[in-house]
């Protein structure tokens, strides 16, 4: 059963007339003629009655309408369909990200991507910067976002900085100081974030550039958790500013500033996607607006579809 026999049973039974219908379809009466009887073969029944120049459905007819105008609803869905995620309008993308740039960063970039694409369906996967890479190589994300670094299979753009800041609680003696060095701080009980992470590396690393062993009481595997360990009293940590900024404004951490560090403490932030990969309209879509996010040409935007 095709299409073509469909659109011109529904014409007929429409202007009850096989003239009519073939102007309507813009063929000629007999194209017309012969596909209702192709159609009807195919069936085993009659499904119009010609008497003279009229023409009536049989109760085959009738009963056949409402399905072959289903067959061909569905097909010009499907059509649609199809048509809508060549434009990027419906579909899905599949995001990494390290989990501090998930919870702090991505919430008003994918509320915006969300405005632009409300129909595409979004994944966040979130993990360390490794973990994340690899699943963009394995193809299981279509981008990631996460610290900056080099993979022979992956194309990368610098983004933004990811500065981080030493925060104590309001009632510790350094929120009253503002400034610290190094050494003072590495003097005091400190949160660290789990080894495995770049935080931990990064952190440790500036103290003994420093020629400072910090004293270590507990390690985390979470931001959040840290920051309530340090608004506890716990201890005093270093973490990303982003995600510290409504403690500070809220009265519930205080920023110090350590004042005798060689260079400031701090991540360069990526975005990643898989060299000469095909990116389908969602992605670019997504790219597009994170470049314009940190006012950066989008070097992705090449029209690679």
């Amino acid at each position: 059963m095709e299409l073509a026999q469909l659109e011109a049973f529904l014409q007929v039974a429409h202007h009850r007339s096989f003239s009519r219908a073939a102007e309507a379809l813009f063929l000629t009466q007999p194209s017309v003629t012969a596909r209702i009887q192709s159609l009807e073969r195919e069936i085993g029944e009659r499904l119009f009655e010609r008497t003279g120049r009229s023409v009536t459905l049989t109760d085959a007819g009738h009963a056949f309408i409402p399905h072959a105008q289903r067959a061909l609803t569905a097909v010009q869905e499907g059509t649609d369909a199809i048509e809508a995620v060549r434009h990027g309008d419906i579909g899905s993308i599949r995001i990494g990200a390290s989990s501090s740039i998930a919870t702090y960063v991505l919430p008003g970039i994918l509320k915006h991507f969300r405005e632009v694409r409300p129909r595409v369906h979004v994944h966040l996967t979130t993990g360390q910067t490794e973990d994340i890479i690899e699943k963009l190589v394995a193809s299981e994300t279509h981008v990631a976002i996460a610290r900056l670094t080099q993979h022979p299979e992956v194309e990368s753009l610098h983004l933004y900085n990811d500065d981080l800041a030493l925060v104590v609680a309001p009632n510790h003696p350094f929120a009253a100081r503002g400034r610290v060095t190094i050494a003072e701080a590495g003097k005091e009980p400190f949160l660290f974030f789990e080894r495995s992470s770049s935080y931990h590396s990064l952190i440790y690393s500036m103290f003994l550039r420093a020629g400072v062993v910090p004293e270590s009481v507990m390690e985390l595997d979470s931001m959040e958790a840290t920051k309530h360990m340090v608004e506890a009293g716990l201890g005093v940590a270093i973490l990303p500013v982003v995600s510290v900024e409504r403690g500070v404004a809220a009265g519930q951490l205080t920023r110090v500033e350590i004042r005798d560090m060689e260079q400031p403490a701090r991540r360069e932030v990526g975005v990643h996607v898989v060299r000469n990969r095909i990116l389908a309209p969602p992605v670019r879509d997504f790219l597009r607006l994170v470049t314009s996010e940190y006012g950066i040409s989008n070097p992705f935007d090449d029209g690679r579809s």
